[in-house]
């Protein structure tokens, strides 16, 4: 049998499965019609027949790829706005419909094209331990260009978040792989109608941490055992190795959030732009703001009134992160936050404990070790 009848042939269980979801499904939860799958089954035949015409141009493979998934997209009623991409390729079928593409473009003599590369200037990891999209993170050049991988910890795999329209769609990433050294990733990912090889690049020590990180996720799923109650949200932002952004939202026992003001809350770290009256850039006062005169690595403590502290030292043992302010406390002075006054005070250490998964923990650990030091740019 040749590799094209072997193609053919792929398609049959991918129908078959569609008429078997359907007839399972009762009528309120089908999605989609007999008309639709018969619809798809065509166009796939249809996606083959201009594979053969191609006579292996690479242009012309690029045209059939981006023309099957703009028919698998959507189901093709006038009803359907772009941006509800309802089609199976983004909705039930996703991995079927993506493996049999690439694999009959591959048949029919698809090459690689140049690997798209990206600098891991800015990193944003989102972790969230209660819902199944529990590990996602933003990696990109700059803080516009880049790409979003999230952990699907139901599948044991990493997937491309796609946004063509609006709403967010997982694609399958293919053939992860990492260097020895940790500071190279790359994957396959058939996005946007078009496939690509993308290569992550670390630009500094702290981001391998990262990079290492996917890698060791992608081989085996850290977060099996289900979440106890009060494990923590957790979210990390790196901007050229320094640490600009990281918190947690801790939650009690019954798994209830527990609030900024309160004992056993989490923790706010970030770096934030001041102005000359030692404002909050974004604060709740709507007035028009001086110009803003200086950034500081700080943290916010609310318990029980709202305040921050600049920060000398950040370190973590065990389970525990340590804040160490410097010797200023910055506050309102009334109600209506009309203005931070600042008062000396001794240094105060600040611990809060984590409670999470092993896995984030080691991560959160080394991250602290080998993040690049905080400098504001308004320092001469």
């Amino acid at each position: 049998m040749t590799d094209i009848e072997t193609i053919k042939l792929k398609k049959g269980p991918i129908i078959n499965q569609m008429l078997a979801d359907y007839a399972e499904a009762s009528e309120e939860d089908r999605y989609f019609s007999i008309k639709n799958v018969e619809d798809c089954a065509n166009d796939l035949d249809q996606y083959i027949e201009l594979l053969l015409k191609s006579n292996k141009q690479q242009k012309e493979i690029s045209k059939s790829i981006k023309w099957i998934f703009k028919q698998l997209s959507t189901f093709k009623q006038e009803q359907e706005d772009l941006e509800f991409l309802w089609g199976f390729i983004y909705n039930g079928y996703t991995d079927e419909l993506s493996n049999f593409i690439l694999e009959a473009a591959f048949v029919f003599g698809m090459e690689r094209a140049k690997s798209k590369i990206v600098k891991t200037n800015n990193f944003y990891l989102k972790h969230n331990p209660h819902t199944l999209d529990a590990f996602r993170l933003y990696i990109g050049s700059t803080a516009n260009n880049g790409v979003i991988l999230e952990y699907r910890k139901e599948k044991g795999c990493f997937e491309f978040v796609e946004n063509p329209y609006g709403d967010s769609y997982g694609m399958p990433v293919f053939d992860l792989q990492i260097s020895d050294n940790y500071t190279e990733l790359s994957f396959d990912v058939l996005t946007a109608g078009a496939f690509k090889t993308i290569v992550l690049k670390a630009q500094k020590p702290v981001d391998s941490i990262l990079l290492q990180a996917i890698g060791t996720l992608n081989n085996k799923n850290a977060f099996l055992p289900p979440p106890e109650p009060n494990f923590c949200n957790l979210e990390l932002e790196l901007t050229k190795g320094v640490l600009t952004c990281l918190s947690t939202l801790n939650y009690d026992k019954n798994n209830s959030i527990i609030n900024m003001f309160t004992e056993g809350t989490g923790m706010k770290i970030l770096v934030q732009e001041l102005d000359a009256n030692n404002k909050f850039q974004h604060s709740d006062d709507l007035a028009s703001h001086p110009a803003i005169v200086s950034e500081k690595f700080i943290v916010i403590y609310a318990v029980p009134n709202w305040k921050y502290f600049e920060i000398d030292e950040l370190t973590m043992t065990g389970t525990t992160v340590s804040v160490r302010t410097g010797r200023q406390k910055f506050a309102y002075e009334n109600e209506q936050r009309n203005n931070v006054i600042a008062a000396e005070i001794e240094n105060l250490t600040l611990n809060y404990e984590l409670r999470t998964y092993d896995f984030i923990w080691t991560i959160l650990a080394d991250v602290l070790r080998q993040r690049e030091e905080f400098k504001s740019r308004f320092d001469n």
